[in-house]
């Protein structure tokens, strides 16, 4: 009787194609996975022969995943995490024993908010782990659903697909950032103050280059505000709003930045400040792993913690 393509599959190849599939090089996917080119690229075969597809094609650049592979990389990672859990199961976790990398997408309002404090919430419970970040883009779902990505967390609940878990988080004071000799400095911030004043706004490709959140924000109230600069770095946008009337708009003030030549208010709209809430968002396949709990309680109070003291200023 002759096997199935499943019995027939060594699983070892799996791995490799999952990698592959990340990096799209065969060279890069041989330094991940501590092995040499040349096995990489017999590995490349058997999965072609297994699946009876090219898999991948070589481009001017590297590889180019085929229709069956982008099928496999969103179809395998739900059954290949299942069979991992089922496989390393012990009835009591332990975190000291975890290795591997953690892969997280950030909003970039709350980066340097949460990631040092993950880290090192991280790396003392969890001393193996490697903590990877990124910055929040239009491909984060995307990443999600393949698995280069293994959680995220962002300020504006996303329109994800049903496969993905949101939980909310804690809310934060939106805030503006303007210099100290600023008109407005001794005044409430409301929604008008973005019909006076041309905004500075951080422009992150992949993420808002089209439009910022607070465009659509002022937008959708029936006010056009003024842009007048536009960059990916918050250090850059608030040197420009120190030496001039611009104002900056963010989500929550940030951390990890020097805010010495300039200084946040609250943002009020209809007389009450504006908190925004925060998103916790992974694969649904994760949600009964003790990992992703920790993560998300973890978050939960670093998010809390700074609620609570911008509450009592």
């Amino acid at each position: 009787m002759n096997k199935t393509p499943f019995e027939s599959l060594d699983l070892n190849l799996i791995k490799v194609f999952f990698i592959l599939y990340e990096e799209l090089n065969t060279h890069k996917a041989a330094e991940r996975l501590h092995m040499s080119q040349p096995a990489v690229s017999r590995t490349l075969q058997k999965l072609r022969d297994a699946f009876n597809d090219p898999i991948f094609v070589k481009t001017r650049h590297g590889l180019s995943a085929t229709d069956k592979a982008h099928f496999l990389a969103q179809r395998l990672p739900n059954t290949w995490q299942e069979l991992a859990d089922i496989i390393n199961h012990v009835d009591e976790f332990e975190f000291k024993k975890l290795t591997g990398k953690l892969c997280v997408t950030i909003h970039p309002a709350l980066i340097g908010l949460i990631s040092d404090k993950l880290f090192l919430a991280l790396h003392q419970t969890a001393p193996q782990v490697e903590l990877v970040v990124s910055v929040w883009n239009s491909a984060t779902e995307q990443d999600l659903l393949s698995g280069k990505q293994d959680f995220a967390i962002t300020m504006m609940e996303p329109d994800f697909s049903k496969e993905m878990s949101i939980k909310t988080l804690p809310s934060l004071f939106a805030r503006v950032y303007l210099n100290k000799q600023h008109p407005l400095i001794d005044k409430t911030i409301d929604e008008q103050a973005f019909t006076q004043y041309p905004l500075a706004v951080l422009h992150v490709p992949g993420w808002n280059e089209n439009i910022t959140y607070v465009e659509k924000y002022l937008k959708r109230r029936g006010l056009s505000p003024t842009i007048a600069y536009r960059n990916p770095h918050p250090s850059s946008v608030l040197s420009v709003v120190a030496q001039t009337q611009l104002m900056h708009a963010v989500g929550t003030q940030y951390h990890g930045i020097s805010t010495e030549k300039v200084t946040s208010k609250v943002i009020h709209i209809d007389g009450k400040p504006v908190e925004l809430n925060s998103y916790f968002c992974h694969h649904y396949r994760h949600r009964n792993k003790p990992l992703f709990q920790w993560l998300y309680n973890t978050i939960n109070q670093i998010i809390t913690e700074q609620n609570k003291a911008e509450r009592n200023r």
